[in-house]
């Protein structure tokens, strides 16, 4: 049995009991994030979610800005369209930086813009900007979100 401090991220130190028993599984991906915590863990999702947001919001500039005339022009696009791709290259980035720092409303516009790209396919498919298989990864993500907010929250007792 380990005893070690930690402390989170609103300043509180804890006392964290490690098992013998929990370090044998050291192979399996629950037991690599049960050691960091699930806290932690939800951090780096959100970290790593943001730079994939960055990455999106860029891309809907570069097609704004015409970066990319393989897509066509901008302005030849459907008006629907158009306004997908600029709502979507504002609150993309908003997003990531909110999740960059891990702060709630971060994740609230992040859900937002994941549940609104994921439903417009299925919802109005000419003003869609992404097929169904990235909309299906989006709800997979939000999911993913979901599942390690809630863990977290447990683990925090």
């Amino acid at each position: 049995m380990t005893y070690r401090l930690r402390q989170s991220r609103d300043g509180a130190i804890e006392i964290v009991v490690e098992h013998a028993s929990s370090r044998q599984a050291e192979g399996k991906l629950r037991s690599a994030v049960e050691a960091l915590g699930w806290t932690t863990a939800l951090l780096w999702y959100m970290r790593t979610l943001a730079w994939v947001w960055v990455g999106k919001g860029l891309f809907n500039w570069a097609i704004i800005l015409g970066a990319f005339p393989r897509l066509g022009s901008f302005a030849s696009m459907m008006l629907a369209l158009q306004a997908t791709i600029v709502v979507f290259a504002c609150f993309d980035l908003l997003a990531a930086v909110g999740l960059w720092l891990a702060a709630p409303w971060g994740g609230a516009i992040w859900l937002l813009c994941a549940v609104v790209e994921a439903a417009s396919p299925v919802l109005t498919p000419k003003s869609a900007s992404i097929g169904h298989s990235a909309a299906a990864l989006n709800v997979v993500l939000a999911i993913g979100y979901f599942f390690l907010s809630w863990r977290a929250v447990r683990e925090r007792g």
